[in-house]
């Protein structure tokens, strides 16, 4: 049964924001952050070299695996408040993997970031990651393939130009009450 709001998970092409606006939304809102790719290179290494070595259905498999204990952690850590929150930055190719796709689907409420392939420059490292490999082309056709998943999986679908406004738009279409930091009391106070 999927948890309501208590795991947030996004997904999104490689370069689209997630982890940006999943480290802002949950500063926002107060909810912890986990990032699964960081969570597989301290558990497993580089993840270059998990798809030289094991391939691109090896690498999905680690995937999986991480998710799933991410998710089983989060879900029963008695320690934690009821209602806790946490936001997971999924990798891009996360969902296209079955297993994980119906894992963040029954399991989380997923958000699913879009940004335009041709606003990602040139020399950005986005292009050299595995599968996109370096070339844009290469990202399109990746993109045009997983659009499709990322539909079928996402429960809301955010255009992302600006992480910071982004959050803020997935906060308030989320519902949150955002937490506020001291810096900004008075300049909301003056638009309520």
């Amino acid at each position: 049964m999927k948890q309501q709001r208590k795991l947030i998970s996004l997904v999104g092409m490689t370069g689209c924001g997630k982890t940006s606006v999943g480290k802002v939304l949950a500063s926002r809102i107060g909810a912890d952050f986990i990032d699964v790719d960081d969570e597989i290179v301290k558990r497993h290494g580089s993840i270059r070299a998990i798809f030289d070595e094991r391939g691109d259905e090896g690498f999905r498999e680690v995937e999986y695996e991480t998710l799933m204990n991410i998710i089983n952690s989060v879900s029963s850590d008695k320690n934690e408040p009821s209602g806790r929150i946490t936001i997971i930055s999924c990798g891009g190719g996360l969902p296209t993997y079955e297993k994980s796709a119906r894992l963040i689907a029954e399991r989380t409420l997923v958000v699913w970031l879009r940004r335009s392939p041709d606003s990602i420059p040139d020399d950005s490292e986005v292009l050299l990651r595995p599968p996109v490999n370096g070339s844009r082309e290469n990202y399109k056709k990746l993109l045009d393939a997983r659009c499709p998943i990322y539909r079928r999986v996402s429960d809301y679908s955010f255009y992302n130009s600006f992480p910071k406004r982004t959050a803020r738009e997935i906060a308030k279409r989320l519902g949150f009450a955002c937490k506020l930091n001291p810096k900004n009391k008075r300049k909301s106070s003056k638009t309520n």
